[in-house]
């Protein structure tokens, strides 16, 4: 490959440098069996579905290198070409960027003297991708299907074959059986030198589809990762602007399709899949701690490569991609500081039936699952399909209504609708009612639905609309839902809502904005909610969780933005609620924080720490100050974890595992002292 002189002399020293020596192994064609061995037999592995090779870098990290031990493939399905840099020509840019990709992926699996070898492999269908894998950390692959960018003026501008052509946002938004197709680098003079064993693909949309899919059973991921396919807001100060890059909306719906396909290794079920916000998490404060943002940051500059000596104007040109500065401010020096899911699974996402017995609910293999202990305290069973609940966010509610009967509500992504089902007795279910979505010109901007059992016995419901406020729909006296949702205002509103009913059996609802804490609060028991617009706090880097201590009082707990650790507000005595948040120390953690309150009076929270694990706390009695007392309850997990009191009072924590398999925590006693048991498979 040819570059300018003084390009080619910078290349030539850094690709020779020991940190980022590429393997020897030629180029070869070779077959679905053999060189590319599959990335996992069936335990824990990973799987990222990428537009461009800086994605996952920016915004599934620190997810990515937390588990980096597993098996681990990235798939970035553009070639991430469009540029005005030095480079002969796109073809030279994009493998310059895939150079840093692989630099920054051996950083995080701890590499210092990566060799990786290189393969080209021929799928069933008949594409040809190229996979990486790393010598060092073999688990660790990188599949290339280069792909041209959205960005790029040659691809689709030049119409030559009668225009077919669409970018990869047109081609899903086609559908199957479209004529259109996109092409690979090196389909276009205006590419530049490209491998040949990679140039001149076409893919459909229904090729697409199949690749990703055919891909995942060959990897056998059991956590499936992707980009934002419904981006609620935008990244600029607008937050109705739902601006994003469109490669990373259409590589997002490419791999949720792709993944209606796969289930999971072997076919067992077992897998997840978890979407992450892009470009609009700028709009919200850091939740990662000060350490692992400067970590994050550090795999970024191994990305981009060391600094070209003649960048203009002062700020870091990187060899291998030259275009973003990391310290731009208000936007790249944004994303280390942060990483936040598109659908969280939540932090209630389990609770007692009529007769005692635990549920617990989690979307996997695209279709709501359920496990249930076969009596109080006993074994158990799961997961099984909830009926009908098929193709829903990964964000549930679940609330349990005045007879002890547990309602469950999602967004169903086939159409935006939310939707509910209701057991018809313990471990039965009924069908499933659409309850229509507050913003049908904009549907896909909903957020994660949060139900509450109200003090005249009716539940109600709640989402963030599309308009950046809240909306809620409130049950009829006969059990059935009404037609229209209320808009009960607010602005910049984040997923995360809570809903909590208050001693006095009113229902308040809390909801994490980028300025603070929305606040609404019903006039009177199953009155209208008003709205309290002087309540404002700090905005919570995350999710709101709303509780009530022993003594009625109404608490908040939040991560605080920087420092991820658990903060919380109260209720005084007087009724007027605390302006400054108290900390409880500990470590950092990501996506809410769960909460429950004993017989003891004492009331337990629950995180996902900084590192992954399960971290707990219970606050001494009275419920104030900060002399909680921080364990390590070990286990890596996805999402975040619940804890729930079972039938005789013990808390039980509850996560899900990088293998999609729901383990549990039980205390042998009830009483916050009073010591966790070891991890339990819930379960087949």
């Amino acid at each position: 490959m040819q570059f300018p002189k003084a390009m080619g002399a910078v290349l030539a020293a850094t690709l020779a440098a020991p940190q980022l020596h590429i393997g020897a192994t030629p180029k070869e064609l070779v077959g679905p069996a053999a060189a590319v061995a599959p990335a996992s037999t069936g335990a824990e592995s990973f799987l990222q579905i990428v537009a461009h090779q800086d994605d996952d870098l920016l915004f599934m990290n620190p997810d990515l290198s937390r588990q980096y031990a597993a098996p681990s493939v990235t798939v970035y399905l553009t070639g991430g070409e469009t540029t005005g840099t030095p480079f002969p020509g796109p073809c030279a840019y994009s493998e310059s960027r895939d150079t840093g990709a692989r630099a920054a992926h051996a950083r995080m699996a701890g590499v210092t003297d990566p060799t990786w070898n290189t393969a080209a492999l021929r799928l069933d269908n008949g594409k040809i991708v190229q996979v990486d894998t790393l010598d060092q950390a073999p688990q660790i692959k990188l599949v290339f299907l280069r792909l041209h960018e959205g960005g790029d003026a040659n691809y689709p501008a030049n119409q030559s074959d009668g225009g077919t052509r669409a970018t990869l946002d047109a081609l899903f938004n086609e559908g199957p059986g479209g004529p259109s197709h996109q092409a690979t680098l090196g389909s276009l003079p205006a590419d530049g030198e490209c491998d040949p064993a990679y140039a001149n693909q076409d893919y459909t949309h229904d090729e697409l589809v199949g690749t990703l899919t055919e891909l995942m059973e060959r990897f056998r991921p059991t956590v499936l990762r992707a980009q934002d396919p419904r981006v609620p807001y935008g990244y600029s100060r607008d937050p109705l602007n739902p601006a994003d890059h469109n490669d990373h909306i259409a590589a997002a719906r490419f791999a949720g399709k792709a993944a209606l396909g796969y289930h999971g290794p072997d076919g067992n079920g077992r897998v997840m899949l978890r979407n992450y916000r892009d470009y609009n998490v700028r709009m919200d404060p850091p939740n990662l701690p000060a350490s692992t943002a400067k970590e994050k940051k550090k795999t970024f500059l191994a990305y981009l490569g060391p600094k070209r000596s003649a960048s203009g104007g002062g700020w870091y040109s990187g060899t291998y991609d030259p275009l973003p500065d990391p310290d731009e401010a208000h936007f790249y020096a944004d994303f280390p500081a942060r990483q936040y899911p598109r659908w969280s699974n939540g932090t209630a996402w389990a609770a007692q039936d009529a007769g005692g017995a635990l549920n617990a609910f989690a979307v996997l293999d695209s279709r709501v699952q359920v496990w249930r202990e076969s009596e109080p305290g006993g074994e158990w069973s799961g997961p099984v399909p909830v009926p009908g609940g098929e193709g829903l966010a990964a964000g549930l509610g679940v609330v349990r209504d005045s007879a002890g009967l547990l309602h469950l509500f999602g967004v169903r992504l086939g159409d935006d609708r939310i939707v509910t089902v209701a057991q018809t007795a313990p471990g039965s279910w009924g069908a499933w009612t659409a309850l229509g979505n507050p913003d049908p010109a904009t549907p896909g901007f909903v957020g994660s639905p949060v139900p509450v059992l109200g003090g005249d016995g009716r539940l109600t419901v709640f989402v963030r609309n599309a308009g950046g406020g809240v909306s809620a729909l409130g049950q009829l006296p006969d059990g059935g839902w009404p037609a229209g949702w209320a808009d009960l205002g607010g602005t910049r509103v984040r997923d995360g809502l809570a809903a909590v009913l208050a001693a006095d059996g009113r229902v308040e609802l809390f909801a994490p904005t980028s300025d603070g804490i929305g606040h609404w609060r019903q006039s009177a028991p199953g009155g209208p909610f008003v709205r309290d617009a002087a309540f404002l706090g700090p905005a919570p880097a995350g999710p709101v969780t709303a509780g009530r201590a022993a003594d009625g009082r109404l608490e908040l707990y939040f991560h605080q933005a920087g420092t991820g650790q658990v903060v919380t507000r109260s209720v005084r005595p007087n009724g007027s609620w605390t302006t400054t948040p108290e900390s409880m120390g500990g470590p950092a953690g990501l996506e809410g924080v769960a909460s429950v309150t004993g017989t003891d009076g004492r009331t337990t929270v629950v995180i996902r720490n900084d590192a992954g694990g399960v971290s707990l706390a219970s606050r001494p009695a009275p419920q104030r100050g900060s002399g909680a007392q921080w364990s390590d309850l070990g286990r890596l997990i996805v999402g975040a974890p619940t804890v729930v009191l079972d039938a005789a009072g013990r808390r039980v924590v509850l996560a899900l595992g990088p293998d999609a398999v729901l383990r549990t925590a039980r205390q042998t006693d009830p009483g916050a002292d009073s010591p966790f048991g070891p991890w339990q498979q819930a379960g087949g």
